[in-house]
């Protein structure tokens, strides 16, 4: 679990995006950033109320160089686990052999900036996160420069980052994660520039997947892999073919299976078919009920007219 930060400022929603910095406890450097709705910002449009954010992080810069970026979306394969780190550590400079992806939890801090809800969908997350995330590194980069620039007593523009490594006069250098507690002290710049996409070093070039080495030595956890203390499965039984009705069921068998609690039918709507059967157990299924649910005995009318036994 992150430990508690304190934030410089009040974290308030105001009618600009904004970002807040803090040390972690453990050390290193949280970067957090907030978007207003377009709306919002756009004249004659009354600002919405105020709200509280939780001093949740989007970089984390860790004493050991790693550099932990909170992904505020759902991973499905389209890849943002790596798309969404690939922005942020572009415009941060970050040396991407140290860049660690994480999915963020729930909070509204993670919120779409622009739908107002964490979802991912409709091809938004590069759409809505990509000036977001672009923001998040080259403020972070900022902030790590202008610490260094104050250590070696020189100005910002005398230094230069590259590869989690800032550089200044007389061959002067600091690792990231060195600066990191320096940098969360600096205040966050309300400007800064944006790179060319000529200097690009990761956006739309070929780079290895984050997931990849996880998902290849199966120690990615996926949502079937959740497990949680008292918690049931439930695994349903469906018709051969669409539009299929639960004709009749005989489910001694299945229930004499170790494990099976309870087997049962739902209606989804007042005078509508009753859902599938469901079996609910308290661990994996066997193979016996699935996919035709063969101990189930179960025969379904297809509309009205044809009949299929299971």
């Amino acid at each position: 679990m992150r430990p508690a930060l304190k934030f410089v400022d009040d974290a308030h929603l105001t009618r600009r995006s904004f970002l807040r910095a803090s040390a972690a406890a453990t050390g290193g450097l949280l970067v957090s950033l907030y978007l207003d709705l377009p709306a919002a910002g756009q004249e004659g449009n009354q600002a919405p109320p105020q709200k509280v954010y939780p001093p949740d992080a989007f970089v984390h810069l860790r004493p050991d160089g790693k550099i932990v970026i909170q992904v505020n979306r759902l991973e499905f394969g389209q890849g943002v686990y790596t798309s969404l780190p690939m922005i942020l550590a572009d415009e941060m400079d970050a040396d991407w052999s140290q860049v660690v992806a994480e999915l963020a939890p729930a909070a509204d801090v993670y919120k779409d900036p622009l739908f107002g809800i964490q979802m991912v969908g409709g091809s938004g997350s590069i759409a809505h996160s990509f000036q977001q995330y672009r923001e998040l590194g080259a403020k972070t980069r900022a902030m790590l420069i202008a610490a260094a620039a104050d250590r070696w007593h020189v100005t910002p523009d005398q230094c230069r980052a590259a590869n989690s490594v800032v550089s200044g006069p007389g061959n002067q250098s600091a690792r990231y994660a060195e600066l990191a507690n320096d940098a969360a002290r600096k205040s966050m710049p309300e400007n800064v520039r944006l790179k060319n996409p000529s200097e690009f070093r990761l956006i739309g070039k070929r780079v290895r997947r984050l997931d990849s080495p996880a998902k290849c030595d199966g120690s990615q956890k996926f949502g079937l892999d959740l497990e949680l203390p008292g918690m049931k499965i439930a695994v349903i039984a469906h018709p051969p073919v669409f539009g299929g009705r639960v004709k009749s069921v005989n489910d001694s068998e299945a229930r004499k299976i170790g494990g099976v609690r309870d087997v049962f039918e739902k209606n989804l709507l007042a005078r509508r078919a009753t859902l599938p059967l469901r079996v609910v157990m308290t661990r994996q299924w066997p193979g016996s009920l699935l996919p035709t649910g063969s101990l189930l005995n179960m025969s379904f009318r297809i509309w009205h007219t044809h009949q299929w036994s299971l």
